[in-house]
């Protein structure tokens, strides 16, 4: 499953549609609570998210990810692109740091590259 986490509604209904164009199942939030809410980790998940959404930040569910030692990965889509915020990310293991708007064929290369069983060539 891939969980989308976004705020921003024009951002994450462009993800939805891209990825239901792309045949792979998503979610969908617009904080990182309402995901925490429903969220069941498993090795097939990945997670696209927004570093700056309303209630608890984008830092701070990375920061819970890596206290309880998940391992899903993740791609941060942000318009903030300082080398503090980029060099906090690599600490916590996020697979891609991408600057919005988003290269949607890159977006799925990455994708691919940590899903490959959930990719039909």
């Amino acid at each position: 499953m891939i969980y989308i986490i976004d705020d921003d509604k024009s951002v994450k209904r462009a993800f939805e549609l891209f990825l239901k164009a792309t045949a792979l199942d998503y979610k969908s939030f617009e904080s990182a609570n309402e995901f925490l809410a429903t969220f069941k980790p498993s090795l097939e998940d990945i997670i696209i998210m927004d570093l700056n959404l309303p209630g608890m930040k984008g830092s701070d569910l990375l920061k819970e990810f890596m206290q309880e030692n998940l391992a899903v990965p993740v791609i941060v889509v942000t318009a903030l692109d300082d080398p503090q915020t980029r060099e906090s990310c690599r600490k916590y293991g996020v697979k891609a740091y991408l600057r919005k708007p988003v290269d949607c064929e890159t977006l799925l290369d990455i994708i691919k590259f940590n899903l490959p069983s959930q990719v039909h060539n």
